[in-house]
């Protein structure tokens, strides 16, 4: 993650999508966000000049790799955080949910640290047909349909204001390229769908994602190889 974070499509189009999320929320400027399940960073770097921005994460190699630059985390799980009630006014759940046994714990964990009105971002994959070696290598439990989210953070007891697929671009490409890997086994070591793109293809895969971002901040979509989701502390 660390190697192809800052430049592979994939990463830099989480990182517009996020931004496009927050838009969504009304989240703003200067805000104090939580950024749960942070991994090596990326998102936590783009969003700190903008806010107050602070990420945990259960992996200490994650973690070590956010204090080489200079960002705040603590080593936790999410079902114990270790922050006061109604700290933040945001939080961030970005590929997090699908490694959970049992997401209500965390969720209500999460619910307990956001101030009332607080928002919550989710995204998590989508689609049991786009299963693959990827979600085995990063022990996923489950892919999720649109109304399979919303239904889970609607029984934390959020208020779901808005939710969509995402990556919609994508999402052709990743059901070709899964469905021809499990129908005739080609490409038997590759453990992930992560690979250094040409630049042309990453240029033009990053250009769609700054398009979709644009999209979602005023609607949704149909499908995609993720799908997201906008809540409120009520």
């Amino acid at each position: 993650m660390v190697a192809l974070e800052d430049s592979h499509w994939w990463f830099r189009g989480k990182r517009l999508l996020v931004a496009s999320l927050l838009a969504r929320g009304g989240v703003e400027r200067g805000a104090r966000l939580l950024d749960v399940g942070c991994g090596t960073g990326g998102i936590l770097r783009a969003l700190a000049p903008d806010g107050q921005v602070v990420g945990v994460d259960s992996a200490e190699c994650a973690l070590a790799f956010c204090r080489e630059r200079g960002l705040a985390v603590v080593r936790t799980s999410g079902g114990t955080l270790p922050f006061g009630a109604g700290t933040f006014d945001g939080c961030l759940l970005m590929d997090v949910l699908e490694h959970l046994d049992d997401e209500l714990p965390v969720l209500q964990e999460v619910r307990r640290v956001l101030r009332p009105g607080g928002v919550v971002i989710t995204s998590v994959p989508a689609f049991r047909a786009l299963w693959s070696q990827h979600d085995e290598t990063f022990e996923h439990r489950r892919r999720y349909l649109r109304a399979a989210l919303v239904d889970v953070i609607g029984r934390a007891g959020f208020r779901v204001e808005w939710s969509s697929y995402t990556n919609f671009g994508v999402f052709v490409p990743a059901l070709v390229w899964r469905t021809l890997r499990r129908w005739t086994g080609v490409a038997p070591g590759a453990r992930t769908d992560f690979f250094r793109a040409p630049a042309l293809l990453n240029g033009a895969l990053v250009a769609l994602y700054r398009w979709e971002a644009g999209l979602l901040r005023h609607g949704s979509l149909p499908f995609g190889v993720s799908v997201a989701c906008v809540a409120r502390n009520a």
